[in-house]
């Protein structure tokens, strides 16, 4: 019976998208509503006309943590050049704007920040942290990393500006 359970997490976790109609590159983002760390309400189909790269992390995550640097310097890099960058926390861990306030404040953090329903997990497959999906001005999902590499600023930041040079 042992080996059974093992086996049977062991297969959710290599295949959580079957039968779930995973969301793959090509596909619309699928619209949803999240409150931001300033008091606004978010939604998805409400960003226009710009690239999109949506960081789905956790307040627990070690390699959450790790990047925040690197979403930090795309934000500065990116911000002005109709790049909208923004972070989604779940409000199974954090349950309030002023816990997720605290949380971009001791982890400086300077890309708005938003609390969504898990809903939105389901939605994305989310199943771990970090996770990025890189959307055009249609929101149409080019690219998604799930994890992070050595170079999680260089990977991000070379398919922003190939998408920015692709507009021209």
């Amino acid at each position: 019976m042992k080996k059974f359970i093992i086996f049977y997490f062991f297969f959710l976790f290599l295949f959580p998208k079957v039968g779930q109609g995973a969301l793959k590159q090509g596909d619309l983002a699928p619209d949803f509503s999240s409150t931001c760390t300033d008091g606004k309400i978010l939604n998805l189909y409400q960003i226009k006309e710009k690239i999109i790269l949506i960081e789905f992390f956790s307040t627990k995550c070690f390699a959450c943590d790790y990047v925040i640097t690197d979403i930090n310097r795309l934000y500065e890099k990116f911000n002005s050049k109709n790049v909208f960058i923004i972070g989604i926390l779940f409000n199974d861990e954090v349950d309030n704007i002023t816990k997720a306030m605290e949380y971009v404040k001791n982890k400086e953090i300077n890309y708005p920040v938003c609390i969504s329903d898990v809903k939105v997990k389901k939605l994305f497959s989310i199943y771990g942290f970090p996770n990025f999906f890189i959307l055009n001005e249609k929101r149409h999902i080019l690219k998604i990393y799930r994890g992070i590499t050595k170079d999680t600023f260089g990977l991000l930041n070379k398919e922003i500006e190939r998408l920015l040079i692709n507009r021209r």
